[in-house]
């Protein structure tokens, strides 16, 4: 129920920057070196609101992978970012994949804006920035290279056992903003139907950093992309996100690089996000 988001378990990103619940995203500057510690933030989770009853229906949480982590420190008895590194990270042999141990990046990385809805106006930069509040939730440096190179690995069966595998792609339905299924979610990634075909993934998003990844069945057919301008929508007066001429242009990448179809062309369903920003808890947090 931790790694589907089937838990019940509420989101603690309102907790942590609480000024959100205001409209105002003062907090996440008040924290850009604050260091979280994973107790407080599971606390801030359960506290909260509960999103239902376990095991009831598909809700993202942040909290569920932090109390992951706990747990796999509880039976490992070592840190579980150090745990990680070693049995996943390094295994599938990615070279830039690291949890950060300070605010900065390190090496040469591109600049990362946050607009929050319009609420940042002009976006600001929050590249420097102390990354305990997301954790084993997804406190990540990556690159799009090592993020194809992940799942290639990870769906040809190179990194799990058959039966894992199998358990992994087993999957809930997530209601999308119409009560479709908008996507289907296993354990720490998910599926979405294409005009060609089905792919597996998963997306993230911290403040001013965004990434998306797809990739076949087999690896075959990938896209993984990086973003440096968050949350560039608005919401509208009905509480839902107002079209996007990027988000129109994502969708026709997507289905050019996934379908092999132009911009131009009219699949039998037309391409869409990735992942129906609707339901990101931050976009919930300003409704």
């Amino acid at each position: 129920m931790l790694l589907n988001h089937t838990s019940g378990i509420g989101d603690y990103v309102l907790g942590a920057f609480p000024s959100l619940a205001r409209k105002s995203t003062q907090s996440l500057d008040d924290n850009r070196f604050r260091h979280f510690r994973p107790e407080e933030l599971a606390r801030l989770g359960v506290e909260g609101p509960a999103t239902g009853k376990p095991g009831e229906k598909w809700s993202y949480s942040n909290t569920n992978y932090v109390i992951a982590g706990m747990l796999l420190s509880k039976v490992t008895g070592e840190d579980p970012e150090a745990y990680i590194t070693r049995n996943v990270i390094r295994k599938a042999g990615l070279r830039e994949t690291y949890f950060p141990r300070a605010p900065h990046i390190a090496g040469p990385h591109p600049r990362m804006y946050e607009s929050f809805y319009g609420l940042i106006d002009p976006p600001r930069d929050y590249s420097v920035y102390d990354m305990s509040w997301g954790g084993t939730a997804g406190a990540l440096v990556s690159t799009p290279s090592d993020l194809a190179d992940f799942y290639r690995k990870l769906l040809r069966g190179q990194l799990l056992a058959p039966a894992q595998l199998h358990e992994m792609r087993t999957t809930v339905p997530v209601p999308g903003e119409n009560g479709q299924v908008a996507m289907r979610y296993g354990l720490g990634v998910y599926s979405v139907d294409l005009p060609c075909g089905r792919f597996w993934g998963h997306d993230g998003a911290v403040f001013g950093a965004g990434t998306d990844v797809l990739s076949s069945e087999g690896g075959k057919r990938q896209m993984a992309i990086a973003y440096n301008l968050m949350k560039y929508q608005k919401i509208g007066p009905d509480g839902k996100l107002e079209p996007s001429p990027i988000d129109a242009a994502f969708g026709g990448f997507y289905s050019q690089a996934l379908c092999g179809t132009g911009p131009g062309s009219k699949p039998d369903k037309p391409a869409v996000p990735l992942v129906p920003r609707d339901l990101d808890p931050m976009t919930a947090a300003l409704r």
